[in-house]
This record gives structure tokens, sequence and C-alpha cells, in this order.
């Protein structure tokens, strides 16, 4: 009975880390960066969650959520590759731990502030084998010209992946979906809150048009 106990205990801790929370991560002595995190339970019990750093463009990009206990992991592009460890406080009504990234790690905090919204993505599919590979196109942003590389291929799980490569630090963003019907390809990247849609041609390119909330612009992709 007290090793039941122990586990009801224990599980409930876990459900106590759902919910809409809000804080910060330390940037330095004087900074701050503001954050805001989902986390729920989906219908077959697992954690599913999604972030946005307000005031950016990273908004409702998903999450791989990890509970052990009154720990919870996270992770997200953003578009960095960044991941937080913390603790539920005894109250339940915040989190507090470690954030990191390439450039090193810091603290964050987060406080309870309401119920879970978890803005979830479409799952991708497959891509076929000729959408497959690395692609680049040169495009003109308010006349800047610059050059915007893509990734495509299919990852362990038989689902299509998607990397834009972008600038001269050559940062790589991955795409939070991707969707491939016949000849056209659909990529939502929620780091930069974007997304692209494209069609392959006879002529072995791939032409359509990159979104973003201020913008529109034609691109065309040619194998690299």
């Amino acid at each position: 009975m007290r090793g039941v106990a122990i586990g009801i205990l224990w599980a409930a801790a876990g459900w106590a880390q759902a919910g809409h929370w809000e804080g910060k991560v330390k940037m330095g002595e004087n900074k701050e960066l503001p954050l805001a995190v989902d986390l729920a339970n989906d219908a077959a019990g697992g954690w599913i969650g999604s972030m946005s750093i307000p005031g950016s463009t990273s908004r409702d990009v998903p999450i791989k959520v990890s509970v052990t206990g009154t720990t919870v992991q996270f992770a997200a592009d953003l578009p960095q590759r960044a991941t937080f460890e913390g603790k539920l406080a005894a109250d339940g009504a915040s989190i507090a731990g470690t954030a990191k990234n390439a450039d090193g790690e810091t603290t964050f905090q987060l406080t309870r502030s309401g119920e879970a919204n978890v803005k979830t993505v479409t799952p991708s599919t497959a891509v076929a084998r000729e959408f497959e590979g690395e692609w680049e196109a040169t495009v003109d942003s308010g006349g800047r010209v610059r050059k915007v590389g893509l990734r495509l291929a299919n990852g362990p799980d038989g689902k299509g992946t998607a990397v834009l490569i972008a600038g001269e630090q050559r940062m790589e963003i991955p795409a939070s979906t991707v969707i491939q019907n016949g000849k056209d390809l659909s990529l939502e990247v929620r780091a930069v809150s974007g997304s692209f849609r494209g069609t392959l041609k006879e002529s072995g390119e791939m032409a359509g048009e990159w979104t973003e909330p201020s913008n529109k612009m034609p691109v065309v992709f040619r194998r690299k």
C-alpha cells in the first residue's frame, strides 16, 4: 500500500506541471528574456507543449517535454536549439531551473498563470525522393540579396524533415511541419513565424512563395 501511495503522489506531481506558464530567462546582469510555455497531456497520457518568446517571431514553437516527479525538461528550436530543466515548487505555482544553448547556460523561472493552451502542429508527411536533398535559392528582401538553403529528408520515423539555412552565419532553422502533396510542398517554420508553399516543376526547380509576418517574396529553389 505504501508503494501504491508513493506512486499516486509521484503521478500527481507530474500532472501538476500542466498549465500555461509565463516567466523570464536571465540574459545578463540587467537583461531578461520573456518566455511563455504551455504544458499538457495528450489523449494517450503523454506530454505535449508549445513555447513563445513574446516580442519575437518565435511563436507557438512545438517543444519536446519530459516530466519525472517534480522535474520537467523541455527543448525547442528558437531558432537556436535551447533546453530547459526545472523543478516544480512545493506550492505548484512556479518552476525554476537552468536553460542552455550553444552560447552557454543561465537560469529561468516560470509562474503558472492559467490553463494550458498548447498549439499543436499538423503531423508531417513523408517526402518523396525527388524532394530529398540540398536546395539553394537567391532571394531579394527589401533590396538585400542573399542566399537561402533548404535541406529535405525523411527522419527515422518516416516523416519528412526540413531545415532552412539562412544568413552569413548559415543558421539552421528546423521546420515545424513538412507536408508533401503530389508535386506541392508546404513548410511551416514557427521559430520565425514563416511558411513556404512551392511546387516542383518539370525543370527540376521548386518555385513558390515565402511568407512571414510583414513580408512575402517569391522563391525558386534549385538543386545544390
